[in-house]
């Protein structure tokens, strides 16, 4: 069983429908300030955090296109089983490093490139610092070393990406994510979902939709353990999960 069954994705869309929370959700996104991007696709990296109500949004624009959504899932699938192992770029960013889910990407996204330069590296810092200690945990309480690769890969701050308007403060960023969080609110205060609240990236959302999270992370322990044996049971994975 899911973690986000399918049914609440669906009620919860109607609902954010009905109540105007996408419409809402895109008036947030077309505020943000703009900026000249290179396209280079250096910044797409990671599965980035994301709100309830972005997932939901996310999840509709796959739901009729069919090839599309097999593909992204097929790639969310390797992005999280293969995760303590080898670094992979996001599940959505195809072969010309052009985002296939563009019209809907997320706040996280959109972001990117508006922070100035000593509080992206700061915040890089602590990142790095987290995975460290992270992969010391999973060390001492699984026994398997997270690759390196993994634990110190780092995007680096973007110096090309020109702004607009200028760069945007810590608190102007979190006036944003404020914006987005009333959304998620309402679907929570309302009851039309009932799941865990917790932080979550793009990637954990979908495998939440896909798998019990506490069965999703013991398979993930597991294929990294049998690291020999990866391949073949996140293919098996995939031929389950994805219908």
């Amino acid at each position: 069983m899911a973690s986000i069954n399918n049914r609440d994705i669906l009620k919860s869309i109607d609902y954010a429908n009905n109540n105007k929370l996408f419409e809402n959700l895109n008036y947030i996104y077309n505020n943000l300030p703009k900026g000249k991007c290179t396209g280079c696709g250096n910044c797409c990296m990671e599965s980035v955090g994301i709100n309830l109500i972005e997932f939901l949004n996310i999840f509709n624009y796959l739901k009729d296109k069919e090839e599309l959504r097999k593909k992204s899932l097929e790639r969310i699938i390797d992005y999280y089983f293969m995760e303590f192992m080898e670094k992979k770029c996001c599940p959505f960013r195809d072969e010309n490093n052009m985002c296939e889910i563009y019209e809907v990407r997320p706040l996280n996204c959109r972001l990117f490139g508006h922070w100035k330069k000593e509080d992206y590296n700061k915040n890089l810092n602590d990142v790095t610092e987290k995975n460290t200690q992270y992969k010391n945990i999973m060390k001492g309480k699984y026994g398997f070393d997270i690759s390196d690769e993994v634990v110190n890969y780092k995007i680096k701050y973007c110096e090309d990406f020109v702004p607009d308007n200028g760069y945007l403060s810590k608190s102007e960023r979190l006036n944003f994510a404020d914006d987005v969080m009333v959304l998620d609110s309402k679907l929570f205060i309302d009851g039309v979902i009932d799941i865990e609240f917790r932080d979550r990236g793009i990637v954990e959302y979908f495998i939440d939709s896909l798998l019990d999270q506490n069965m999703s992370y013991n398979i993930k322990v597991r294929i990294t353990k049998e690291k020999d044996k990866s391949r073949r049971a996140i293919s098996r994975l995939k031929r389950i999960l994805i219908k």
